[in-house]
């Protein structure tokens, strides 16, 4: 077995010499967000190099996620070449996509003779694009199906929230997703008291089911200024058995604007041991990450070691999968997430949070490989 060795960097535990996985990709953010306009604009001709000469974006992929993701690039020369060369992923090429494009893109969805995945794809790049044309032709797509539509699993609606919208069984447009975002930065404690946002909150409350802790895995302050995007005038509390949720197929609370919250429990968990204990959750409630001082780009968490966020987009290991709320049927919106081995050392994935305001309800969610 592999000797323990700390990370040069930080000090976490890891098991070879040099950083850990945390701090590589921290190292990379800065050196992104340090970027001149000229060093971006090179940046950008690599990603459009390789588009232009293979017709694919592979070698150059990641660059442009943290071009993205980081600096909040415009993508429509990038939008341009890969529609001449047939490219339509990674999707996220298509954001800024010129209006010729978009209307050839939608021109394509609406023929019954396009290639079910090729039509796939085509939903993604424009849901990601999004605007009122879109929009319509979702809606048009969703209650008169191509032929394609046979070949596919899912109806426009579940494409559309990668975009960070969608529609409810009336036709009515829904934001599934917050278009402003802030990260949770490393503080101290004092600073943690302060902040509107925290992370894990003991409760002193037991789990039914399991016998773990019960804990407010975040509690925010809608009032902060900094929130005002997410529309709570008040403190609210996303309530959870951090233990049970991530087995399930999605737990519940449902919170009052400066009051308690109601834990439920969802369906696909028969969880009846506590894995945390008390050590866990005790690592889970005295981390310092606390609430940044400025606005980031939307995607700015929407990688790999992204970290945690509230608002924005989130990074999904597997699938985007915004939760239909139990109380009114409708999506739900986007909340936040928790990049679970930064608050508990040796866990995998991500904790999801999505929210119905009208319905004052929270859903938690986890994935990972």
């Amino acid at each position: 077995m592999a000797e323990v060795q700390k990370c040069k960097q930080c000090g976490r535990e890891i098991y070879f010499d040099g950083i850990c996985a945390s701090c590589r990709e921290e190292n990379e953010r800065n050196r992104i967000l340090a970027m001149t306009q000229g060093e971006l604009d090179l940046a950008l001709r690599q990603v459009c190099r390789e588009i232009e000469e293979t017709g694919a974006l592979e070698k150059e992929w990641d660059l442009f996620k943290k071009l993205l993701d980081y600096r909040d690039i415009d993508t429509a020369a990038l939008a341009e070449i890969a529609f001449q060369k047939g490219a339509f992923y990674p999707c996220e090429l298509y954001k800024d996509a010129p209006e010729g494009v978009v209307k050839k893109m939608l021109g394509m969805v609406m023929e019954d003779s396009t290639d079910a995945g090729l039509a796939g794809r085509l939903l993604l790049c424009l849901a990601v694009h999004g605007g009122e044309e879109v929009f319509q032709a979702f809606l048009e797509l969703e209650h008169h199906p191509r032929k394609w539509r046979e070949k596919l699993y899912v109806n426009p609606s579940c494409y559309a929230v990668y975009g960070g919208w969608s529609y409810d069984k009336d036709g009515n447009f829904l934001e599934t997703n917050f278009r402003e975002c802030y990260p949770m930065v490393k503080g101290t404690l004092e600073e943690k008291k302060k902040s509107p946002v925290k992370i894990g909150v003991k409760t002193g409350e037991t789990c039914p089911k399991c016998g773990c802790a019960i804990v407010n895995l975040m509690e925010i302050d809608g009032s902060d200024p900094r929130l005002s995007f997410l529309g709570i005038d008040g403190a609210i509390q996303a309530k959870c058995c951090p233990n049970c949720f991530s087995y399930s197929d999605g737990d519940y609370c449902r919170y009052v604007v400066n009051g308690k919250s109601e834990v439920f429990f969802g369906e696909g968990c028969s969880m009846e041991e506590d894995y945390l204990g008390d050590a866990g959750i005790e690592e889970l409630c005295s981390n310092l990450y606390v609430l940044g001082d400025a606005p980031v780009p939307p995607r700015y968490a929407a990688d790999w070691e992204g970290g945690s966020s509230i608002g924005g987009f989130g990074f999904w290991i597997q699938d985007c999968e915004i939760k239909l709320c139990p109380n009114c049927g409708k999506p739900m919106k986007y909340l936040a997430q928790i990049q679970w081995d930064t608050v508990l050392d040796g866990m995998e994935g991500n904790a999801y949070l999505e929210i119905c305001k009208d319905c004052q309800m929270i859903t938690f969610l986890h994935q990972q490989t």
